[in-house]
């Protein structure tokens, strides 16, 4: 199987010390409340994945599924292991041809979300400007549920829902793959046309368009707009991990105690500082009602 395959090949070139994973210089905590655990990691090693860093018009070359940290060939997607990795399997789904990470592709996003239903890992989808820093497109993918599976949701009707406790606004879409690809797209473009979205990106300028993150799980994929890219809390690109329940440190003032002082409150008030709430997409949706017939009014 796939799944199989990708692992025995991401532990090969793990021994062969082309990721860069120390687990045992990790540490984490579980932090608890309400019904949707937070994960709060320092992974020091991760800090070190933009030193040296070159900005090319290729960034990963050409004939991407000749790399040697290439794990596996899918139809339009090919599955490269990430060399600083958060977690064990870690890796990116990227484009087999380039394209910009914010030009998105329908072909590419119904065989990212048809091979998580049927491999079973995860992936999120960050933009650049919502802390995506490789502008060739790609998700990142993790062979491990997301924390936010844990949260209830709530179905509107056989397609659309929301995760009415989760601390930022959302709109779940699911379905076949072609019904919540059509429906993804068809957001994403009414998105792209409203006034009322923006995103201020780590520079501080607006994007040119309104950004969101995507999280795909089994049968499922998470719509989140953005409001920031970056939390005053932390002063930190917050991306789909983090979204997930994930919370990653690399740089903290004590390393000895890298936690001290971080509450659970803190961590789910990064998710709304960074994201619209749950009353601006009820509005969103509303508006754009007539994408399912009317069906969300």
């Amino acid at each position: 199987m796939p799944v199989e395959v990708i692992k025995d090949a991401w532990d090969k070139l793990w021994k062969e010390g082309l990721i860069h994973f120390y687990p045992k210089e990790n540490k984490e905590i579980i932090l608890s409340g309400r019904s949707f655990p937070l994960r709060l990691e320092y992974a020091p090693e991760r800090s070190k994945r933009f030193q040296g860093e070159k900005k090319h018009e290729l960034p990963l070359g050409i004939d991407i599924w000749n790399r040697k940290d290439c794990l596996y060939e899918f139809e339009n997607l090919v599955l490269l292991a990430n060399n600083r990795p958060v977690t064990r399997y870690h890796s990116i789904l990227c484009s087999r041809e380039y394209h910009p990470q914010n030009e998105l592709s329908y072909s590419e996003i119904y065989e990212v979300t048809r091979l998580v239903e049927d491999h079973g890992f995860r992936a999120f989808l960050n933009l650049v400007g919502t802390a995506a820093t490789l502008n060739h497109f790609h998700t990142q993918v993790l062979f491990e549920p997301f924390y936010i599976e844990k949260l209830p949701y709530e179905l509107m009707d056989d397609n659309l829902g929301t995760i009415p406790s989760y601390p930022g606004g959302n709109l779940l879409i699911t379905g076949n793959t072609k019904q919540r690809c059509k429906l993804l797209f068809d957001f994403i473009n009414q998105l792209t046309n409203s006034k009322i979205f923006t995103t201020i990106k780590k520079d501080g300028m607006l994007s040119e368009t309104p950004l969101f993150s995507l999280l795909f799980w089994e049968d499922k994929i998470l719509f989140v707009p953005r409001r920031k890219e970056v939390s005053g809390a932390i002063e930190s690109m917050v991306g789909g991990l983090e979204l997930s329940g994930h919370f990653l440190l690399t740089t903290p003032i004590t390393p000895e105690n890298p936690f001290e002082g971080i509450q659970y409150e803190t961590l789910l008030n990064i998710i709304g500082e960074v994201t619209y709430n749950q009353h601006d997409i009820k509005s969103f949706i509303q508006m754009n009602s007539h994408i399912k017939g009317g069906l969300l009014c």
